[in-house]
């Protein structure tokens, strides 16, 4: 599985390792990997683009980018439309933050974390980007989590730089 769009295969393993197969696991930003993450878990994918919607067997919920305080605070475009988070379950066992694309921005997560699902894990995607590494730092600061683990993969950037992801374990 070779993606540079797609989770890299560390953290499909990490999953596959740590997460109860038929888990029901929450993902912000769909993909190519959704499609294998379905076909073990129930997923619940958020996803702005049409064309990413549907990919996979699992549910998606269709929530535009809009624009809002704390993604403006963070020179970032927007976020998912909050209204949406209304339509998630009471609780997850992970929640996988891997959209929306970098260029548009992830910060606005961070204006619903008391909102979110209960859940045990969450996965930050791209931490080897500052404006993810930030992100990731933020909610660390913000669940003060039991645990804190972080791959760095063997997959590479078009710059060369190797791909890196925060796992944080909160109960």
């Amino acid at each position: 599985m070779t993606d540079g769009w797609m989770l890299p295969k560390e953290i499909f393993s990490w999953i596959d390792e740590n997460i109860t197969r038929g888990s029901r696991i929450l993902e912000f930003g769909s993909g190519k990997g959704s499609i294998e993450l379905s076909q073990k878990f129930e997923l619940i994918s958020i996803e702005h683009d049409e064309e990413w919607l549907n990919l996979s067997t699992g549910k998606y919920i269709h929530a535009r980018i809009f624009e809002n305080e704390t993604s403006n605070s963070f020179s970032e475009q927007g976020w998912y439309d909050f209204e949406k988070m209304s339509e998630l379950p009471p609780n997850v066992d992970l929640i996988l933050i891997d959209g929306p694309p970098g260029n548009i921005g992830r910060s606005g997560i961070l204006k619903i974390l008391e909102n979110l699902p209960e859940f045990i894990w969450m996965i930050i995607d791209d931490t080897d980007r500052k404006s993810e590494d930030i992100l990731s730092q933020k909610i660390i600061e913000y669940f003060s989590p039991k645990e804190i683990i972080e791959i760095e993969s063997n997959s590479q950037r078009h710059n060369g730089e190797f791909r890196k992801t925060t796992i944080i374990r909160i109960r």
